[in-house]
């Protein structure tokens, strides 16, 4: 599988998970999870070149499209973390995420996002702004654009992986969950290999979105769980 491929594969999964849960969320249903893969979606589409450069054509070209793409992410580990941290039933991650701890470290985030942002000269569109890594200012941009997913998959991998080893949970939903601890440890590996010196080439792009599919598969496998849940219990009713 290519680069390119990869990117692609992962837009199509993002955008199948988002429009299975529609029917769902039209009922009020894991609402915010369908949001978290509408907007998962969008950002994935705007790291693929063609997309990003119609999209920030259309917003003067100056790579507004990129400062979307970061702020789309930040909202997307924002619910993902809610709702997951719910899933698995850890009051620990909740907090750390939409704690006060992790309202400051969003908070942070996103003002030091903006700030790198303001200060970097981007004339003309460039896709994951690759035209200006001579900047020091974006340089910056782009870390503090990994950190706050990062934290939030810290904050998510231990109940994930607990998750896992729970005897009482159906196989589907014990897999649904190694998929999640896969998505969450590829992330974390991620953001603290583009903290050394490594050269990581094809693997800048194959990790992050290796990340997003198996972390979309595992939504998906939830959502399957809990349907197929639904369904056995609905013909118990009907026997009874």
């Amino acid at each position: 599988m290519t680069v390119t491929t990869i990117q692609w594969v992962a837009l199509g999964l993002c955008a199948a998970g988002a429009a299975v849960r529609i029917p769902g969320a039209r009922r009020g249903h894991g609402r915010t999870i369908f949001v978290a893969l509408v907007l998962l979606t969008l950002a994935v589409g705007l790291s693929i070149a063609p997309i990003y450069e119609a999209v920030d054509g259309l917003l003067g070209a100056v790579n507004i499209a990129n400062l979307l793409l970061r702020l789309t992410l930040y909202t997307v580990f924002v619910l993902l973390g809610i709702r997951v941290a719910a899933a698995f039933d850890s009051p620990l991650a909740r907090r750390l995420i939409v704690g006060p701890v992790g309202v400051a470290i969003l908070a942070v985030t996103v003002a030091a996002t903006l700030y790198f942002f303001v200060a970097s000269e981007l004339p003309g569109s460039s896709t994951g702004l690759s035209a200006f890594d001579d900047q020091d200012a974006v340089q910056q941009y782009a870390a503090v654009g990994r950190l706050y997913p990062g934290y939030v998959a810290a904050c998510l991998v231990i109940p994930a992986v607990a998750s896992v080893f729970d005897r009482a949970a159906r196989p589907i939903h014990r897999v649904a969950c190694a998929f999640l601890g896969g998505g969450f440890s590829l992330v974390v590996v991620f953001v603290l290999l583009r903290l050394t010196a490594l050269e990581l080439m094809a693997w800048n792009i194959v990790l992050p979105f290796s990340a997003i599919l198996f972390t979309v598969v595992g939504l998906c496998l939830i959502w399957l769980s809990h349907t197929l849940g639904k369904r056995r219990h609905a013909r118990a009713n009907r026997l009874a």
